[in-house]
C-alpha cells in the first residue's frame, strides 16, 4: 500500500540528479488544506552570514489519476510472480 499524505503534510526527497545549477536540490509533494496535491521543489541556500535555509516553490497540482496509476504500476512490479 502506498503512503498517502494527509491534509497539511508534505514530503521532500533529495533530487536524484541536477540537470543544471538551477535545478532543485529536493522535490516532493504537499497536500494543501483544500485537499489538492501539489508538487514542491526546494533549493539549499545560504545567507551572507552563513546561515543555511531552504527556498521552496509550489508547482502545479498533481494529476491524481496519473499518480494512482503510477503507484499501482510500482506495486505490481514488486510482485515476484
Amino acid at each position: 500500500m502506498a503512503y498517502e499524505l494527509r491534509v497539511g503534510q508534505g514530503q521532500l526527497f533529495r533530487a536524484r540528479s541536477k540537470k543544471t545549477d538551477r535545478s532543485p536540490d529536493m522535490t516532493g509533494k504537499l497536500m494543501l488544506p483544500n485537499g489538492v496535491l501539489v508538487y514542491v521543489s526546494g533549493w539549499r541556500k545560504q545567507t551572507q552570514a552563513g546561515e543555511e535555509w531552504i527556498s521552496l516553490q509550489l508547482g502545479n497540482p498533481v494529476d491524481q489519476h496519473q499518480a494512482h496509476q503510477s503507484a499501482v504500476k510500482d506495486s505490481d512490479e514488486q510482485i515476484p510472480f
